[in-house]
């Protein structure tokens, strides 16, 4: 599991100095820089040197690519470096090579030269199930099954199919007793495996994917909001067809609710003011011919001043703008009572703290007449969410220049790329892996401890085997200085003398060896032969004595001597007729490895009747010495 990089102060420094540099460069560099357009990506990647992890936030909508770039900073802050919004004017079906191939491209170019960007897509957030709920403060190795059973019996669902996953928001208190606060989500895993192996495919595996309020969360937990993370408020997106309620409390994402009134209910409204029922007459006066929905979409798009302004040969031309206000009153009036319901239910019911701002954005270019109108309707101050607001760092030199409406289209790309898998809920990191994570971590902890008891332990023992070198110096030292100091008297006649003993006592020696060489012999032999087998013949050939005198005839009889030292046992082996080789094998075995004999070979094997069953003879002969 990723966590929030700690950074020492000598890496700030270096931070302060590499931005300065960059700020030369840029300076340096800023008349060759083309202010951003709409629709086209900006060139501040070109100028800027990516020293952290990137992170690419991907938006894949249903008419526009919009991709993030940001890196980490200092301390949890981030700083945008790029952005593109491509249409996908080009494209027939989203499952043709054609999609795959842009992507792949446009994702390519925005990541430019840096090294394992961390890539986060966007799912639709209608089929994830987000809510929350309350569990017992169990022991943390419980908590999973209290969350899994408490969900499971709430809304069933199948495990095959649908990604769970969870996380511990806080604690709280109902009914007089602390429980934790749990946020659940639920997805369908075909919908997830399907994101997934597009990227795959493309070559670009995928570090997260998550949904649009979680991307929204990592600007409020990432403190780019003044004040989001202190206080409670709500996001309203006014989608085509339905709307969706997010409300955040102290940057954590408390509750979402949707709302089935969105553009087409206001285009509809529009239609119902402009035409009139069955009269095709306007309810503020005139002749009007009747209008279709695209036209009526127009007209409602022409409230925002990012839009372009309607001309003599479209409907509604002659509208002022507090007319075209006035038609869509009825729809938005749908969508502030049921915002007002769900914010009295959160503050009533669930017992929170009551909202005190709205951020307001739309699939539509939005006016801000609407936005002050919906804040001053539910009592509480209102606002677009506008990026540049957030005085992130790069943020005006990316996307200053562009339109509000294109800006408030980047922000579910632009939080995704914040994301981090230490506080953004991740489809492809839940639960189970940040376990299994943590299980590796603990693992490479307890390994780095051993590591260093180890080198600690052995620093010791090379210390003290210094140590005990050093002393056995000093020891050797002061017996060479004895050596030195002794003079022993040895002259050529002690030598003599000293070589004429050793002789002699060699000479004994051997005497006595010759002497009770068949008494050790014998003495061996009955040490090494088992009970089952029984020796009946022992012929023993010491050598013989040559005659003659003098030192030929000495070395002729010590020849001699050496050669013809053997002897022959006969022995007959008792037990099981299956076992007679195998014992003697064994017999041979030991009489090898005895020091007095050698060179030991078989002379007779045979399988013979006796008293009524059947012994092995057999002939052994060997060396001796």
């Amino acid at each position: 599991m990723s966590r929030l990089k700690e950074i020492t102060s000598t890496e700030r420094l270096l931070d302060i100095i590499r931005h300065k540099k960059n700020d030369i460069n840029e300076s340096a560099d800023k008349s060759k820089i083309d202010p951003p357009k709409k629709g086209f990506k900006s060139t501040a990647s070109k100028i800027i040197f990516v020293q952290k992890s990137v992170t690419i936030g991907i938006d894949i909508g249903h008419k526009y690519l919009r991709l993030v770039k940001a890196a980490r900073l200092a301390d949890n802050k981030w700083e945008l470096l790029d952005y593109k919004s491509v249409p996908f004017t080009h494209i027939t079906t989203i499952k043709s090579p054609e999609y795959i191939n842009f992507l792949k491209s446009e994702i390519n170019e925005i990541c430019g030269n840096c090294k394992n960007p961390n890539l986060w897509a966007i799912m639709s957030a209608a089929k994830v199930y987000v809510r929350h709920i309350h569990i017992p403060k169990v022991a943390k190795k419980q908590i999973e099954n209290a969350v899994y059973w408490t969900i499971k019996k709430e809304t069933p669902f199948d495990e095959k199919d649908t990604i769970f996953d969870f996380e511990i928001q806080g604690e709280v208190t109902e009914q007089g007793i602390s429980k934790w606060l749990v946020m659940v989500y639920t997805a369908p895993r075909e919908e997830v495996e399907e994101i997934k192996g597009m990227f795959s495919q493309m070559g670009l595996p995928l570090t997260g994917i998550s949904i649009t309020p979680f991307a929204i969360q990592n600007i409020f937990k990432t403190g780019w909001i003044p004040q989001a993370d202190e206080s409670t408020v709500a996001g309203l997106f006014i989608g085509n067809d339905f709307s969706r309620i997010d409300i955040y409390a102290k940057g954590k994402l408390i509750m979402i609710r949707g709302i089935k009134a969105g553009i087409n209910s206001m285009v509809e409204s529009l239609l119902e003011k402009l035409t009139g029922p069955r009269q095709g007459i306007s309810e503020m006066g005139g002749n009007r011919p009747p209008i279709n929905v695209e036209q009526a979409r127009k007209i409602l798009f022409s409230l925002s001043p990012d839009s372009p302004p309607l001309t003599k040969e479209d409907a509604g031309f002659e509208l002022t703008e507090e007319e075209k206000f006035e038609t869509v009153l009825p729809a938005l009036e749908r969508v502030i009572r049921q915002v007002e319901r769900t914010f009295e239910y959160y503050s009533a019911s669930l017992n929170y703290d009551r909202v005190v701002k709205i951020y307001v954005s739309s699939a539509m270019n939005l006016s801000r007449p609407i936005i002050e109108y919906m804040g001053k309707e539910l009592g509480i101050e209102s606002d677009a969410p506008d990026p540049v607001t957030y005085k992130m760092p790069g943020i005006t030199k990316v996307i200053e220049n562009t339109f509000v409406s294109e800006r408030l289209a980047l922000i579910p790309a632009l939080g995704l790329s914040l994301s981090d898998n230490a506080y953004t809920p991740n489809l492809l990191f839940t639960f189970k892996e940040k376990e299994k994570a943590a299980s590796i971590v603990r693992a490479n902890r307890i390994i780095f401890i051993v590591f260093i008891v180890a080198v600690f332990i052995s620093s010791g023992f090379f210390l003290y085997q210094i140590h005990e070198a050093s002393q056995k110096e000093a020891v050797i030292a002061g017996l060479d200085k004895q050596v030195s100091q002794y003079s022993s008297r040895v002259d050529q006649n002690l030598i003599s003398q000293m070589v004429a003993s050793s002789g002699k006592q060699q000479q004994m020696s051997k005497v006595y060896s010759d002497r009770y060489l068949g008494m050790a012999v014998i003495s061996e032999l009955s040490l090494l032969t088992p009970a089952n087998i029984r020796l009946i013949n022992l012929k023993t050939h010491l050598g013989t004595v040559p005659s003659g005198k003098g030192p030929a005839a000495d070395s002729k009889k010590e020849a001699v001597k050496e050669e013809s030292k053997n002897v022959v046992v006969e022995g007959l082996v008792f037990g099981d007729r299956r076992n007679l080789e195998s014992t003697l094998a064994g017999y041979i075995m030991k009489l090898e490895a005895s020091p007095m004999f050698r060179q030991i070979s078989v002379q007779k094997n045979s399988i013979e009747p006796f008293k009524k069953s059947e012994v092995l003879r057999f002939v052994i002969d060997m060396k001796i010495g």
